[in-house]
Order: structure tokens, then sequence, then C-alpha cells
């Protein structure tokens, strides 16, 4: 059999009569794995920024920081009222 080489077709741009060679497109690398793992990670950060933010606002953390602040108060009108 004979075998023959792909000729590249050209383009004629219409109103100039230019010539461009039509490129073949190449395909995509596929790289799934990094992808995945990026992926993967992104969905770990945000578990972990979403686990943290709840375990901030949560009812117990909320009175724990209020009831620190009124402790520091009183330190102070304690120091205050003793000096």
């Amino acid at each position: 059999m004979k075998q023959t080489k792909k000729q590249l077709t050209s383009k004629v741009v219409p109103f100039t009569g230019e010539f461009y060679p039509d490129v073949p497109e190449a395909a995509p690398a596929g790289n799934n794995l990094a992808a995945f793992l990026v992926m993967l990670a992104a969905a770990l950060i945000a578990g972990l920024s979403l686990g943290a933010i709840s375990t901030y606002q949560s009812a117990d953390q909320v009175q724990l920081r209020e009831m620190k602040s009124q402790s520091q108060q009183l330190e102070k009108v304690k120091n205050q009222v003793c000096n």
C-alpha cells in the first residue's frame, strides 16, 4: 500500500485573500492526578476552615470568651479598689 503524507490545508481569510496554514490543535495533556490532588487539598482546607469556624462560634466557646472577659474586668476593678 502506498502511504501518503497528511497535507496541511490552508484557510483563506475573506476580503484580504491571505493564506494561513490550518494548524491542528494539540490534545491537552491530561494530568488528572495533579488536578485531583489540588482538588483534594482544597476540599481538606475548606473542611478544616468550616470546622474551625463552627468551633469558634459554638455556644460553649462564646460563653467561655465572655467569662474570660468578665474575669479580666473584675481583676481590673479589684486592683483599682484595693490600691
